[in-house]
């Protein structure tokens, strides 16, 4: 999300890697060396309407579309290996889930219910990488 990576009010200890379009094995990668991630993701639970934001650690978040690649292991299989081979991948995983209508629908372009709510879902996130910023100040 440019909207996000181009905000102001983003802390400086925070790197923002906006549309990684990654799963498995490639985002654990690129999240190696951080001590905390947030990751961005579409999910579809039919729990909640279109646009709602949903804070989850990898334990209440179910395998996705987006967090998967058909030609690799799954994020969460992923992130199992890394874990026993490497040291530097952060033990502290948030996804902030944004609820959609249809994960098998692909577009560049948001659906009608997502584009009015964008920036109350860009608001959110932002608050939620701010709050985030103070738990790891002050757990330094």
């Amino acid at each position: 999300m440019e909207a996000i990576k181009d905000s102001k009010e983003i802390p400086d200890n925070f790197t923002i890697i906006p549309d990684a379009s990654l799963g498995g094995l490639p985002l654990v990668e690129l999240i190696r060396g951080f001590d905390k991630a947030i990751i961005v993701d579409a999910v579809e639970t039919r729990k909640a309407p279109p646009g709602s934001v949903k804070i989850l650690n990898l334990s209440q978040y179910e395998n996705s579309l987006h967090l998967s690649d058909f030609h690799n292991m799954d994020f969460f299989t992923a992130l199992e290996f890394a874990r026993q081979y490497y040291a530097d991948v952060p033990n502290d995983i948030t996804v902030i889930g944004i609820e959609i209508e249809n994960k098998f629908e692909f577009s560049d372009e948001l659906s009608e219910n997502l584009a009015q709510k964008f920036p109350e879902i860009v608001r959110k996130v932002i608050e939620y990488i701010n709050i985030s910023s103070k738990e790891i100040v002050a757990n330094v």
